[in-house]
């Protein structure tokens, strides 16, 4: 037999290892936004407030993600009451 069956899988392995160094991307880009609101428990009955919520969202634009985290804000209301009055706190690239 020849040595030169041997140096083929060699061969592929080494070109293999180096085009994965040469092709892998470097870290993943961010891929999306992640908003955070803090949001005025109001009560629907009497327009009171009582106290605070905090929402939290995520997508893939900044105005998306905003609006995701007042969702979860309002998603977090007990029957008869709403978000109201959302104040922007932080918005960050995930």
């Amino acid at each position: 037999m020849r040595k030169l069956f041997a140096a083929g899988p060699l061969v592929t392995a080494a070109v293999a290892a180096l085009l994965s160094f040469g092709a892998a991307a470097p870290a993943e880009a961010a891929s999306g936004w992640a908003a955070h609101v803090q949001c005025t428990k109001m009560r629907i009955s009497d327009n009171t407030a009582h106290g605070f919520v905090q929402g939290h969202g995520e997508a893939k634009t900044q105005p998306d993600a905003w609006k995701a985290a007042i969702k979860n804000a309002n998603d977090q209301m007990p029957t008869g009451y709403r978000a109201k009055h959302c104040t922007k706190k932080t918005i960050t690239r995930i």
